[in-house]
């Protein structure tokens, strides 16, 4: 995890999901978990935890979406924005890009991707589709997610910047490409300073 600032557009369309004190929005969790379900306690409690363990990975951004396509009907996702330090101190971003992929190559988490200089930066960018829960019980099948990435590294390799777009809507997901490629074009590194009122 870093304190790095950054900055990012993030896209019409989405509602963010409190990752500071969950008790404190308690009322937005029970909205979504339907409070007169027997087992409220439980779910405020995975909730709590999810949130918790999304701050600990350096999530800055977590929220849910809804966005009509051109066929009419709309297209629900999830959107993360994580930034993270990278391992060895200042090096070439593109060095940091490209060992990224090996490591992945290497784990079997790589999926199609592809290095695209961008006018403001390299960007990784890395589709698949994949399983939002690792492990299931026999004969039973998780559901498919459609999953695109954009990881950006700042101008000294230092940190990276991952924005993860899931959708449960495999088949239509890839009609967010642009949206992400256009996050991921916006992402700024700004100048770590003393004091700022800058949140």
């Amino acid at each position: 995890m870093t304190d790095q600032p950054i900055s990012v557009a993030i896209p019409d369309g989405y509602n963010a999901i409190p990752l500071g004190d969950v008790v404190a929005h308690a009322d937005l969790v029970h909205a979504i978990g339907d409070g007169t379900r027997p087992d409220s306690v439980s779910f405020l409690s995975a909730i709590t935890t999810l949130l918790e363990s999304l701050v600990a990975n350096g999530t800055r951004y977590c929220g849910i979406g809804a966005h009509l396509l051109p066929d009419g009907e709309p297209l629900y996702s999830c959107l993360t924005v994580t930034v993270g330090d990278t391992v060895g101190g200042q090096r070439n971003p593109r060095l940091v890009l490209s060992d990224l992929v090996q490591s992945r190559s290497v784990d079997g988490t790589l999926g199609l991707s592809a290095l695209v200089e961008t006018d403001t930066h390299p960007v990784l960018f890395t589709e698949k589709v994949g399983s939002v829960i690792p492990s299931q019980p026999a004969g039973s099948r998780a559901p498919a997610v459609y999953q695109l990435q954009a990881v950006v590294p700042s101008e000294d390799g230092r940190s990276l910047v991952a924005i993860e777009f899931s959708t449960p809507d495999v088949e239509r997901g890839i009609a967010c490409r642009k949206m992400i490629s256009d996050m991921a074009r916006s992402v700024t590194f700004r100048p770590q300073v003393g004091s700022s009122l800058n949140l």
